[in-house]
């Protein structure tokens, strides 16, 4: 068992990310990059983690990965590059780490209370979910222009890029149990950001709105904080000013 470790930068992603430079640098932005990389290498990805966190090798070539008390289990690729589920498992576990290419947005801590208030320059977020499929968007309004009013599909770390809910492949009029990795993705694609508007199909517990809340009151509370409005709609047939309509009076 050989264990390989340098722990300088363990622990404080956001202070440590200009450190992270050259080979290793370019390397995390490849783990990012979209369409997904495909000469990721392997060999490279642990010079990288081996920078900011902890690796050892373990029976049978499954290999720990520690960073920023997050840990995973990865088998060596076959060959010498990641496939591409192996790059979005990565991706998953560095971002839940607290690491990206980019800074993390900075929130500041209301001097009565113990949750975060919103970074006004934070992008606000619009979740829309079905038990279908989920799409987020960034909502710019700001203005009192409202030509200057804008929706555009926002998912910078592609999470949701083929994310579906098994429920869909059930037949009609059943419903399987609600898919805790479902919304843990999209909990994840919503991670960084401001104000959030969740905009589901349905009420009680049809509403997979509901259950997305729910399951960020319950594992992601910073996040939950960050909810500002529920809004039901005809998702069958919603358009994007539509939404934008919805996320104006929301964050109005």
């Amino acid at each position: 068992m050989t264990s390989l470790q340098n722990t300088d930068l363990k622990g404080a992603p956001s202070r440590h990310l200009s450190a992270i430079t050259g080979s290793d640098r370019r390397t995390l932005e490849a783990i990012f990059r979209h369409p997904l990389a495909h000469n990721l290498g392997w060999t490279d990805v642990v010079a990288l983690l081996n920078k900011i966190g902890e690796v050892e090798e373990k029976a049978n070539g499954e290999f720990s990965l520690r960073v920023g008390g997050e840990h995973h289990l990865m088998h060596k690729p076959r060959s010498k590059d990641l496939a591409a589920p192996e790059v979005v498992g990565l991706r998953q576990f560095l971002l839940q780490a607290g690491w990206s290419p980019e800074p993390p947005a900075q929130s500041a801590v209301h001097p009565d209370s113990d949750a975060p208030s919103l970074d006004s320059d934070a992008p606000s977020l619009m979740v829309v979910v079905d038990h279908h499929g989920a799409r987020i968007f960034h909502i710019v309004v700001s203005s009192d222009d409202t030509s200057k009013h804008v929706i555009r599909p926002y998912d910078p770390h592609h999470f949701l890029h083929h994310l579906t809910h098994k429920d869909q492949s059930r037949e009609r009029g059943q419903r399987a149990p609600e898919e805790a990795s479902y919304y843990e993705q999209i909990a994840r694609a919503v991670a960084v950001g401001g104000s959030i508007v969740v905009v589901g199909h349905g009420a009680g517990h049809s509403n997979a709105a509901h259950h997305l809340i729910e399951y960020l009151r319950e594992h992601h509370s910073e996040t939950y904080q960050r909810v500002v409005r529920e809004v039901v709609a005809d998702l069958s047939s919603i358009t994007p000013p539509q939404l934008l309509d919805l996320g104006r009076q929301a964050l109005r």
